[in-house]
């Protein structure tokens, strides 16, 4: 698909280091809106934002309007990109709970795009009682699958992407989420206190 390479060969992958000194298991990028600034903070990691590129655009166009968001006005204003190699690529258990999006605080929506080789999402609430009651979901993410986390998902669930040794091919997601609340040095924060 034209898309995983324009998303593969056109983005600035960075792969930084944990708290711990290891390399993330995951190349990764935070693409914003025009006139943003704001750096993605997780996990004692810092992203620098890039600005969305003509691509990021087409790709919008073609998946937004499955969302009910024909309007571009109503788009989501940021990006995570993760780009996971193979199957020892993962992500671990979170929640998309930093102060940018405001996922505890409010209901939010999360977009999720999955391109490349299919991989294994799991989802499984907080709290111990509904895992004992089959709190714990998997789901099959094929390229082009589209997944919505929407509602108060991020304070009361956590989900990752786990190691598969059974994948030997690439993936890319792409997570479009709405900024909400923009760092004090961005211009957008600025501009709408």
């Amino acid at each position: 698909m034209i898309f995983f390479a324009n998303i593969r060969d056109g983005t600035e992958w960075q792969q930084p280091k944990g708290n711990y000194g290891m390399l993330l298991p995951r190349k990764t990028a935070f693409m914003v809106g025009s006139g943003c600034k704001c750096t993605y903070n997780y996990g004692g990691l810092s992203v620098q934002p890039q600005e969305f590129p003509p691509w990021m655009v087409d790709i919008m166009m073609v998946y937004m309007p499955m969302c009910g968001l024909n309007d571009m006005t109503e788009w989501p204003n940021s990006c995570n990109l993760n780009l996971y190699d193979d199957g020892n690529n993962s992500v671990g258990w979170h929640a998309d709970d930093e102060d940018l999006f405001q996922g505890l605080q409010n209901n939010i929506r999360i977009l999720s795009l999955s391109l490349g080789i299919c991989r294994t999402f799991e989802l499984k609430a907080n709290w111990p009682e509904a895992l004992e009651h089959g709190g714990h979901h998997k789901v099959s993410l094929v390229s082009g699958a589209l997944c919505t986390m929407e509602g108060m998902v991020q304070k009361h669930y956590k989900h990752r992407v786990p190691k598969e040794n059974n994948v030997s091919g690439p993936r890319i997601n792409l997570t479009w989420r709405w900024i909400v609340q923009h760092r004090k040095k961005c211009p957008k924060q600025r501009k709408y206190p």
